[in-house]
């Protein structure tokens, strides 16, 4: 009797076993070769090499009706980036950065220009140019932001070794807020623009590293905070700019 019932719970324990294994080998394994890498959030520091030639500058600066040449030195972009998919294929990203503008400015008529600095400061006690006015350096703070979105093909989508390549395209709008940090009259103009590219993306475990070719172009308007022309245009600065294949480089974090 004892052996018939050892028999029998020893086979019901069996079959019972034989149900658990089934049912973990349904469970999908870090292994599985039907499960890819998933693209995650990411976000950290941005760094673009960025360089602006005059030849791609078109700019209208004139001080009491008197038109000026300027030229540009600036630094590069300093900042940091994300991104977060939407799908294998689409991802939103956002770039906030920092760019330093050095801009100098001359009057093709020098003569013309200080004539009319010596009739001011001659007619007014508080004249409302000086010699920087004529002959100076502007210094640019631009705080930039870019928000877009990028199309991407999945190369590699490992799993179990938690890495992934893409190659991915971008475009979005630029916007921003320059500062102008010397004594001129001209005041601070917001930035508009737009950029577009291309590059790749790779990540491994919890890091992520994209880099890549970014185009863009950058257009602000700006007017005497109290206009000395007849009428505000005048006395006006209009920069209009592109910048192309400007390498960059993001690495960072992924969030998720």
């Amino acid at each position: 009797m004892k052996n018939i019932i050892f028999i029998t719970i020893a086979a019901a324990t069996l079959s019972f076993a034989d149900r658990v294994v089934i049912d973990t080998s349904m469970a999908a394994s870090s292994n599985s070769e039907h499960n890819v890498y998933e693209d995650r959030g990411s976000f950290g520091p941005y760094v673009e090499i960025n360089n602006i030639k005059m030849s791609n500058v078109n700019y209208v600066y004139k001080v009491h009706e008197k038109s000026y040449n300027i030229s540009i030195d600036n630094s590069y972009i300093y900042g940091a980036s994300g991104s977060l998919p939407l799908t294998e294929w689409f991802d939103i990203y956002l770039m906030a950065g920092y760019q330093y503008l050095g801009i100098s400015h001359h009057p093709r008529d020098r003569k013309g220009a200080y004539d009319d600095l010596a009739e001011f400061i001659e007619d007014f006690f508080d004249s409302p140019l000086d010699s920087t006015d004529i002959d100076g350096r502007h210094q640019v703070h631009t705080a930039l932001f870019q928000l877009g979105f990028d199309v991407a093909l999945p190369l590699v989508e490992s799993y179990e070794y938690q890495f992934m390549l893409k190659l991915y395209a971008f475009g979005g709008a630029v916007f921003g807020k320059t500062f102008f940090s010397d004594d001129t009259k001209f005041l601070s103009p917001v930035v508009y623009g737009y950029a577009y590219g291309a590059g790749i993306r790779t990540a491994w475990h919890g890091a992520f590293l994209s880099a890549g070719f970014r185009n863009s172009h950058e257009y602000f308007h700006t007017y005497f905070e109290r206009k000395i022309s007849e009428t505000k245009d005048g006395d006006e600065f209009m920069l209009d700019f592109d910048t192309y294949f400007q390498p960059y480089v993001s690495i960072g974090i992924t969030l998720f």
